[in-house]
């Protein structure tokens, strides 16, 4: 009996195995993958057809599977093949122009291998350059330079060979492009259905955001929760993920050829939507933490011991503000989640409807019920939200009414801060949802009055593959960051530890015997803050320069007046315009792969430009040195971590690929029937590994391996070599060009993950700084204008924040896969990674709330207070900062904005309690935003100190007082009440 149900269970088991592989590959990419190896494998053991491609005829198989491999739609798969068509014909454009010259030099003549060899350096230079910088055309400039380093190798200085190998290369690259795009063709007939991915992850955001809503509702009426904090974590990062992920399937999806009745781009909108609605609640409504330990304060209106009748009469405030405001603030929760599913659901329709069968009729119906939808939604909104704002301008009125019947002022409670950011959140996520259900009414309108039509991308920059302005990407050099903020527009790094602020130029003028006179008494501004080459030149031309003494008929003259046309103003400009470009140079990432390109490819590629009788030249031919440097090529990345993660992998997969083609090659020799059948039948695992893991450049080289050790004695039959020994030679040469290409990016500007990590955490940092320096220069300002320009640069830093976090994050997972003698504490690089997008978070809060808080009580009145909570700010974020750039610990004690803090609140509620004793009345809604706004710096202070505590794990403390003795035990204990917060921990 035992036995009988051990065989069921296996049998389903079994069962359950086989379908769920059938359900794999039943689909139409994988079968589309599968028909594209057939074919390409019948055309070449089909003699006709091969002859077209000569010798070369197996490398369509290389190519189906480097360059045009099936891909998920037929968009994709039109795109894929264009571009890449492109590049093939470039490449043999140049190549072909290179052999004709080289051949009217002579066969095998010294200039004829020179000139070849020069077309293919450059050709790989300027391949390397486009690769890294436009990353659309990564394909193209690969395949450009495997048809040039086939076709400038081979038969140099032969004017017979010149149009003979390009036009093989050409039916080459055609019959492997139509090929894969037919298969594609033939499935879609098959398995019909659209494969458009960003408006089903648009609605699926929506979905999560209704969900996270939902478990954050216990916030406004500050109850308890059981669900768990961690929880609540995870799905706060998977709404970030997925907002992170929506910006990339745009940018894929809103390029590519589609069917349909509206545009990707009408529902793009809903990309900023998403954003500003995770990050409210990211900041308003996110889950509390266990409560921690903090040392108290005497100013402290939320620590210390209460006594009985202050913990009474806080309840008391408690429960009449909570119970006042808690039935608007679910009402208005509630109307949002409507407004969330009836956008979700509007989308879904409008685009999951198969366009081509909708008639216009059905069009207006669908339409018009969606509108209905839209337009209910949007009444109970404003009714809930109105009803909200209006309760929010008096809560605080029956609050006091207490107060003043127990003739005490008591400071407020904890719970009346969070329910107040909780309920400025949801009015500005009510804003938020506004702008989308009137979006959603567009795309209703859009949708009735559009009809099928063909959409195809615009080609540009952005299109290929260049963010546009400084939007995510994964170099490092594509913003310029200066001290006190992003300097202009520049999108390379011109190297900051090499630039001269104004005045160490100001004074190596002056140390050439200059003065300068100040045009109507304008001073230069200090070197301080930080005016880069730009602001030095706008300074100069502001300058007089006088000439020193001297006479006539003396060297010192001459010098002097050639000196100061030196330093005149058109020559100054002229001179930082030089530097800048020279310096853009010398430090672009994308140079230096073109330059790692071209000296990879001409190192490896030297022997076949040799003469012909040479070693060399003879080795080069016989053992197909082409693979080699092509392999090289596709292995080099622009940084380390990945040139060894696709190294190693491609490593393994050559192996694999080199067993099972001897293998194979001792089952059917050169049988055409035989190859075509085990080539097919290998193609099903590597269709798995490609479409279901994450280990795909294993499956790639694997897959190349078999043409060139399969097809190429069937082609061109060689009785002097073995199967074995043709297996070992292509094996050991792919090999060694993955092995080349590990050496030089590890040797020759090497780009190591960890280093990128740190000094562009540095960068972020000093961002950050500039973000709340600039929202604190703001509330500050007294007359509020240019108000669109400071916006506009607010925004423009919170981009480049969300750019460098996402690269940040692109980078930890990369330099997992770099190698190194002690392990990289990853951990704690991913929770700074969370502590700064916290902080961004938390500021992006702040911008909003500070637009509506009574400036005279929080401002003005607590000057002081805030000038010392800013600066506390601003050197905890320096002290961060400058850890990460020098690698160095930070300092044992540092001004604690806790401290600062907490005075400034006592302050600000002191000022609030005196203007509502002379009008009970006042300020309103603006007294919520002001007890919302403190609620957010408190947040600010703990994540502050998280990001405290992470660096000095990761640099630890440079420790004067570490002791244990009685003395420094009391003093360190005490830093709460003299504003002191100290980064040494004495539990480690």
């Amino acid at each position: 009996m035992k036995a009988l149900n051990s065989l069921k269970f296996w049998s389903c088991s079994l069962f359950k195995s086989l379908f769920a592989v059938a359900r794999v590959f039943l689909a139409r990419r994988p079968l589309a993958r599968l028909l594209s190896t057939f074919l390409c494998s019948i055309i070449i053991v089909i003699r006709p057809f091969s002859r077209l491609g000569g010798q070369y005829a197996f490398l369509v198989l290389a190519l189906k599977e480097l360059v045009f491999g099936v891909q998920e739609n037929l968009a994709q798969q039109l795109e894929l093949t264009v571009l890449n068509i492109i590049g093939a014909l470039l490449g043999i454009g140049v190549s072909t122009l290179g052999k004709y010259i080289a051949s009217l030099a002579g066969y095998d003549t010294g200039a004829a291998r020179a000139t070849c060899a020069v077309f293919l350096i450059m050709i790989s230079f300027f391949a390397g350059i486009v690769k890294s910088r436009l990353v659309r055309l990564q394909l193209s400039t690969r395949i450009s330079c495997f048809i040039s380093i086939w076709l400038l190798t081979n038969d140099i200085g032969l004017p017979s060979h010149v149009l003979d190998d390009s036009g093989n290369f050409l039916w080459i690259t055609l019959s492997a492009a139509i090929l894969c795009l037919l298969s594609l063709l033939a499935m879609m007939l098959i398995f019909r259905g659209s494969t458009t991915n960003f408006e089903t992850e648009t609605a699926a955001t929506f979905a999560l955001l209704e969900q996270c809503l939902s478990s954050s509702l216990y916030r406004v009426g500050a109850r308890e929760t059981k669900t768990s904090f961690s929880h609540y974590r995870q799905l706060h990062s998977q709404l970030l993920q997925q907002s992170i992920k929506l910006n990339e399937s745009y940018s894929q999806a809103a390029f590519e050829l589609r069917i349909g009745r509206l545009g990707l781009q009408s529902i793009y909108p809903f990309v900023g939507i998403v954003e500003h609605l995770r990050r409210e609640l990211a900041w308003g409504m996110s889950p509390l933490k266990p409560t921690q330990s903090v040392p108290s304060t005497p100013y402290s209106p939320r620590s210390g011991a209460a006594t009985p009748f202050e913990q009474s009469h806080n309840t008391h405030q408690e429960s009449t503000f909570i119970s006042t405001i808690e039935p608007p603030a679910l009402t208005l929760a509630h109307a949002i989640l409507d407004a969330m599913k009836t956008v979700e659901h509007l989308i879904f329709v409008t685009f999951h409807e198969r366009s081509t069968r909708v008639t216009t009729e059905s069009a207006q119906s669908v339409s018009g019920s969606q509108k209905a939808a839209v337009h209910a939604a949007q009444r109970h909104l404003k009714v809930a939200r109105d009803q909200m704002r209006e309760v929010l301008k008096h809560v605080f009125d029956q609050v006091d009414m207490q107060q003043r019947a127990e003739g005490k002022l008591a400071h407020l409670p904890k719970e009346i801060f969070d329910c107040s950011v909780a309920a400025i959140a949801l009015l500005q996520m009510a804003h938020e949802m506004a702008r989308a259900l009137q979006i959603a009414e567009n795309i209703a309108t859009l949708y009735e009055e559009s009809r099928t039509r063909l959409w195809y991308p615009h080609i540009t920059l952005q299109w290929l593959g260049v963010p546009p302005g400084p939007f995510i990407s994964d170099d490092n050099g594509d913003l310029v960051f200066a001290s006190g903020g992003v300097v202009g527009g520049e999108s390379t790094d011109i190297g900051g530890d090499e630039r001269l602020t104004v005045m160490e130029a100001r004074q190596g003028l002056a140390e050439r015997a200059f003065s300068f006179t100040l045009v109507k008494g304008r001073p230069l501004p200090a070197g301080g803050l930080s005016m880069r080459y730009r602001n030095y030149a706008a300074s100069a031309s502001k300058m007089d320069l006088k000439q020193g003494d001297g006479k006539p008929w003396t060297w010192k003259y001459w010098s002097n007046l050639f000196s100061m046309l030196w330093s005149t103003e058109r020559m100054l400009r002229l001179r930082v315009w030089l530097s800048k470009r020279y310096r853009a140079m010398q430090h672009s990432s994308h140079w230096r792969h073109g330059l790692k390109n071209a000296i990879g490819v001409a190192v490896l590629s030297f022997p076949a430009f040799m003469p012909e009788g040479s070693a060399g030249r003879q080795w080069f031919q016989s053992w197909r040195g082409q693979w080699m440097v092509i392999s090289y090529l596709w292995v080099l990345e622009t940084n380390t971590g990945a040139t060894w993660r696709t190294g190693y992998l491609r490593l393994f997969g050559t192996l694999l690929g080199a067993i099972y083609s001897y293998v194979a090659s001792l089952i059917c020799g050169t049988n055409p029937y035989g190859l075509v059948a085990l080539v097919t039948a290998f193609d099903i695992p590597i269709t798995w590994i490609i479409l279901q893991t994450s280990v795909t450049p294993l499956a790639v080289p694997a897959s190349v391996t078999l043409p060139p050790i399969l097809f190429a004695p069937y082609i061109h039959p060689d009785p002097s070599t073995t199967p074995l020994q043709l297996a070992i030679i292509r094996a050991v040469m792919i090999a060694a060009g993955i092995v080349a290409a590990l050496l030089m990016n590890s040797l020759l500007f090497p780009r190591h993950c960890r280093v990128l990590f740190l000094s562009d955490t540095s960068r972020t940092l000093g961002l950050l700084s500039s973000l709340y320096l600039t929202l604190s220069h703001d509330m500050f300002r007294i007359h509020r204008t240019r108000i669109h320009e400071e916006r506009r640069k607010t925004l423009k830093l919170e981009l480049q924040i969300r750019s460098a976090l996402y690269r940040l994050s692109a980078l930890v997972k990369t330099m997992h896969d770099e190698l190194s003698l002690l392990p990289k504490p990853l951990r704690h690089y991913r929770q700074v990674i969370i502590t700064m997008q916290k902080l961004l978070d938390l500021m992006t809060g702040l911008r909003k709330i500070r637009e509506n808080i009574p400036r005279k009580e929080t401002v003005a009145n607590v000057f002081k207070e805030r000038r010392e909570f800013m600066s506390c700010v601003c050197i905890t974020l320096f002290a961060c900062q400058h850890a990460f750039h020098a690698r160095e610990p930070l300092p044992q004690f540092l001004p604690s904005a806790r401290h600062a803090f907490v005075n400034l609140e006592a302050h600000v509620q002191e000022c609030i309690s005196r203007a509502r004793e002379e009008d009970p009345h006042a300020l309103g809604l603006s007294l919520v935003y002001a007890f919302a706004e403190l609620e957010v710096m408190q947040n600010v202070v703990d994540t502050l100190e998280e990001l405290l505590e992470v660096t000095g794990r990761l640099f630890g403390t440079s420790a004067w007082l570490m002791h244990e003795s009685h003395f420094s035990r009391t003093s360190t204990m005490e830093e709460g009440d003299h504003g002191w917060y100290s980064t040494f921990k004495w539990e480690e």
